[in-house]
């Protein structure tokens, strides 16, 4: 009498094995699903996310007279999160001047962090929930007190580029002051030492920064004008990314470490952030 066949046990022997060939398909469509729009997919091809990082909120790493290196260790951590948030390395690149968004509109990166938050830049990108806001200040070595806007008349007053491309030439200055823009912090803390300007509008931090590398200098913070919003910029389309983001910066706003993290690298409490 022959013995049984042994097809169907080799079948239910290989059916095993063939699990994962014919869960492939379904998988790689459920990731697809998860990345919606591909702005997941992209950085997590690579495995890095990649991030610029403007000069906007950048401070002077080294006392005057060395090498003048700036870094931005509030915006870091946070991009860094949000890579880890995402099992990804962070890459974080720096954009000096006004070239942050044409870059990330190139491809060049995932997001642009810090991002003025303004009219002008949510034309061009979409922006995540504000992660910090700082008060806009003039400085100055003027031996007279500087009491408000008015006093600016016929002063020279220093603005970055890159603030002055996101918000406006002279968009938060009263009209009457002469705004002179220098191309980074370096040549507006020599302006001012210079007296090329006589005033000069920046973020406090770095008000404060400038002050405290320039004892004696008479430089000194004399006024608030406006506060400063940043967040985080994507390319039009990239919801999926900028979800992702939002999620990442509740859950930091929730837990406390972007207070923590702002006070420890501004010196500074972190206003109440508004969802956009």
């Amino acid at each position: 009498m022959p013995g049984p066949s042994l097809r169907p046990l080799r079948r239910r022997a290989l059916f095993p094995l063939a699990l994962p060939a014919l869960f492939q398909p379904a998988l790689a469509q459920a990731q697809a699903r998860a990345d919606g729009d591909g702005s997941l997919a992209r950085p997590r091809s690579r495995g890095r996310l990649i991030v610029l990082n403007t000069t906007a909120m950048a401070l002077p790493a080294e006392a005057r007279g060395a090498s003048y290196r700036l870094h931005d260790p509030f915006n870091t951590a946070v991009a860094t999160r949000i890579a880890e948030e995402l099992g990804l390395v962070c890459e974080v690149m720096t954009q000096a001047g006004p070239g942050l968004l044409p870059a990330l509109l190139a491809g060049e990166a995932d997001i642009a962090l810090p991002t003025p938050l303004t009219r002008r830049t949510a034309r061009s990108v979409m922006l995540s929930h504000p992660h910090a806001i700082l008060d806009a200040v003039i400085l100055s070595a003027l031996p007279g007190r500087l009491r408000g806007p008015e006093a600016l008349a016929g002063l020279r007053v220093g603005v970055l580029e890159a603030s002055a491309d996101a918000f406006g030439q002279d968009a938060w200055l009263p009209a009457h002051a002469l705004v002179s823009l220098l191309p980074d912090l370096p040549a507006m803390e020599e302006a001012l030492l210079a007296r090329h300007v006589e005033a000069a509008l920046l973020p406090a931090p770095q008000a404060r920064a400038l002050v405290a590398r320039n004892p004696g200098s008479g430089l000194g913070a004399r006024f608030a004008l406006r506060p400063f919003t940043y967040a985080a910029a994507v390319r039009f389309g990239d919801h999926d990314l900028l979800r992702a983001v939002n999620a990442c910066l509740a859950e930091m706003l929730h837990e406390g470490t972007l207070a923590a993290l702002f006070r420890r690298e501004t010196g500074l409490a972190l206003p109440p952030l508004a969802p956009l």
